[in-house]
């Protein structure tokens, strides 16, 4: 699996000004502490911090964080939580500004943090990201989902791995019939419910990290975006394997 690490980045003059495409979290209900955000690639993301108080940021599931860089660390404590979709941040230094960059399995998320800016502090910050795959309807009916990415090698490492919306495949090597988890929201391993026909594995649903396991040997999964197909002679190879 893949470690991230928190990185003090040089950002030389960036400090100065937010970028104009920035937006800030809203309430999510009756406490204004708690806080949302949807995400867009182009944007920069406003958290405002108060001394003596910590605030996290929620990633949600299927985003597993690799590596963060602040451009401050000497003003901002940050930690990565255990789940790996969270950070806590904390600030120790009074009115400082800087920049923070959240990289995941799927994409760059930017931050801009200040203190003490907004008199409403925010324990909570939530992240939303927009549904960026197709629905299964369209999988199951026009195409096939094959962005998945691997984390190690050797004989288990699948020759291929895709998703018709419904459910999941692993044709392997003739021979190789390793175990497959699926990994819930906490990063969790758990049991799959499974058929095999030939060198093909099929995996009830579809979830965004997988791990394969034979004897000491593992590869790890994760389902990336713009994997999705309509490609008629990719389709129709994939569907030949399917069952």
């Amino acid at each position: 699996m893949k470690t991230f690490i928190i990185a003090i980045a040089t950002v030389g003059g960036l400090l100065g000004t937010p970028a104009l495409a920035e937006r800030a979290p809203v309430t999510m209900g009756q406490d204004a502490r708690v806080r949302h955000v949807t995400f867009n690639p182009t944007d920069v993301i406003r958290i405002d911090t108060h001394l003596r108080v910590n605030t996290s940021i929620e990633l949600g599931p299927g985003e597993r964080i690799n590596q963060v860089l602040i451009g401050d660390s000497a003003s901002y404590e940050v930690e990565v939580l255990s789940n790996r979709n969270t950070i806590s941040i904390k600030p120790v230094e009074a009115r400082a500004t800087t920049n923070l960059t959240i990289f995941t399995n799927r994409r760059a998320v930017a931050f801009y943090l200040t203190e003490g800016r907004s008199r409403t502090q925010s324990f909570r910050v939530v992240v939303n990201f927009p549904d960026e795959r197709p629905a299964g309807r369209q999988l199951a009916a026009g195409g096939r989902d094959t962005g998945y990415q691997f984390a190690g090698s050797g004989a288990i490492r699948p020759v291929r791995v895709w998703n018709d919306g419904r459910s999941t495949f692993f044709e392997f090597r003739p021979g190789v019939r390793p175990s497959i988890f699926g990994l819930n929201a906490q990063g969790y391993e758990i049991t799959q419910n499974s058929q095999t026909q030939g060198a093909v594995v099929r995996v009830t649903g579809v979830r965004d990290a997988y791990t394969i396991r034979m004897g000491d040997d593992h590869i790890c999964i994760t389902r990336e975006t713009g994997g999705f197909t309509t490609e008629a002679a990719a389709v129709a190879a994939l569907r030949g394997r399917e069952f």
